[in-house]
């Protein structure tokens, strides 16, 4: 019935850079395609459910900090939310294509990508911050200043160079553990006894044939 709807889910995750996206961000994606295409959107819960069974998508539910499941039912949409959700924040469960593998090269580029977003969100918001409250503008200044410094060091540790770097080496190390001895060869099997009987010994006793005279 939605299988249009999990074509268009698994099309958008191909096009991501990001590869883990958060389930409610592709929903709003196919949301949109849906519209304009003609086709049925189900609601969040029943995509969610829809993702979490089809074997194109690797499902990653969220945990709250004891690593269980979130109460959906205590969890409330804010307008702060619908803010964040704008600003390309998502929360709640993520997906990835099953296809697609988790390189150091991609989680570098992750990574790199997430700081980068934080940046420009703070950036903007910065540029909107209240006229005449000095304390807003100095924990926002102050915050600017980590996350610049922040971005600084990811560059750095996650460059392309580096992480291509460690896939090459990770590479090699899984190649050197794998075992080269050949495998031993499992014991010949001892020949089972001959189920054929014995040919019965040939009698040495010689018949003796009377003669008869004639008369």
């Amino acid at each position: 019935m939605y299988e249009r709807c999990l074509n268009e889910a698994e099309r958008i995750l191909a096009s991501e850079k990001d590869v883990i996206v958060a389930v409610k961000k592709i929903w709003v994606e196919v949301e949109k395609q849906g519209k304009k295409q003609g086709f049925e959107i189900p609601s969040f819960a029943d995509f969610t459910a829809l993702l979490e069974g089809d074997s194109r998508f690797e499902f990653i539910p969220s945990l709250d900090e004891n690593g269980e499941p979130p109460d959906a039912s205590a969890r409330e949409e804010s307008p702060q939310e619908d803010e964040l959700e704008n600003l390309g924040f998502f929360s709640g469960d993520r997906v990835k294509l099953r296809s697609v593998g988790l390189t150091p090269e991609v989680i570098g580029s992750l990574i790199r990508r997430k700081v980068d977003m934080t940046m420009n969100a703070l950036t903007r918001a910065w540029k909107r911050r209240p006229e005449g409250d000095q304390e807003t503008e100095d924990q926002l200044l102050d915050i600017l200043a980590k996350t610049q410094k922040l971005q600084r060091e990811v560059k750095n540790t996650f460059s392309d160079d580096k992480m291509k770097q460690l896939e090459v080496a990770l590479k090699t190390a899984e190649k050197n553990h794998q075992p080269t001895n050949p495998k031993p060869k499992a014991p010949k099997k001892k020949a089972r006894p001959s189920a054929k009987k014995p040919k019965p010994k040939k009698s040495t006793t010689r018949t003796r044939v009377k003669k008869t005279r004639r008369t």
